[in-house]
């Protein structure tokens, strides 16, 4: 290994979130803190977490971040969704000791007083249900102005899109952000993401409630880890 890591920060929604249908030592970053020999994982993911909140979430704790010896696995979840004010006085990630897999949890200050809601509102003329592209752009501008800052300092990670893939498809709008996102190695965006190398093989362990939509048990994680997540973390020295 060409890295040795004190900490996993993890950050996403449910599909992240420990024990949600699939314990933590099976789960496809647990298998990621494992096979790099990673001790500590501060998981800071919550369901139906935005990807606003997965931004907030890990701009706002970097004052704790050690960029040399820490590995950061960043979800973009469902883009369906906003980030609202609500009357929650705490967020709570959960920190795993990879030698026990016990658990504790901690306090995030940078998410208190937010929540997130999924399919918000009825409006036909909110652009979050009626121009999907166009989400996807905003969302691939906010993973470009992410990539360039964690670049800059050097950061070892990787951005790992949990739902549908992007389009793959330039022009207008994307003439600039898909060509970047899909040849930036440290993106899994457009191909292989957690969702799409499972569909029509590993059905998810909710597939009853969500069918393909759903959340992975063992086998769905491991099938990402190997043949996804563990490949882009060896093409980019991050293992």
């Amino acid at each position: 290994m060409s890295n040795a890591y004190n900490k996993l920060w993890v950050f996403g929604d449910s599909f992240t979130t420990p024990g949600y249908c699939v314990e933590p030592r099976n789960s496809f970053w647990g298998l990621a803190a494992a096979h790099c020999g990673i001790p500590v994982i501060q998981n800071c993911s919550r369901q139906v977490n935005s990807f606003d909140s997965v931004c907030q979430l890990l701009i706002g704790q970097q004052a704790q971040y050690n960029w040399t010896q820490d590995l950061f696995i960043i979800g973009i979840p469902p883009l369906e969704r906003i980030t609202v004010e609500d009357n929650r006085s705490q967020y709570h990630g959960t920190q795993i000791d990879t030698g026990t897999w016990q658990q504790e949890d901690f306090e995030i200050p940078a998410l208190q007083g937010l929540t997130s809601l999924q399919f918000y509102g009825s409006d036909t003329n909110l652009i979050i249900h009626t121009a999907r592209t166009w989400v996807e752009t905003q969302a691939l501008r906010t993973v470009f102005l992410l990539t360039a800052w964690l670049d800059s300092v050097h950061a070892h990670y990787v951005i790992v899109n949990l739902s549908q893939p992007f389009f793959e498809q330039g022009g207008g709008p994307n003439e600039f952000l898909v060509p970047y996102a899909v040849n930036h190695s440290r993106c899994i965006l457009f191909k292989d993401t957690y969702r799409s190398i499972n569909q029509d093989r590993n059905p998810p362990a909710d597939f009853d409630q969500y069918g393909w939509t759903g959340h992975h048990g063992p086998a769905g994680n491991r099938c990402f880890f190997e043949e996804s997540l563990l490949p882009t973390m060896k093409r980019n020295a991050l293992c």
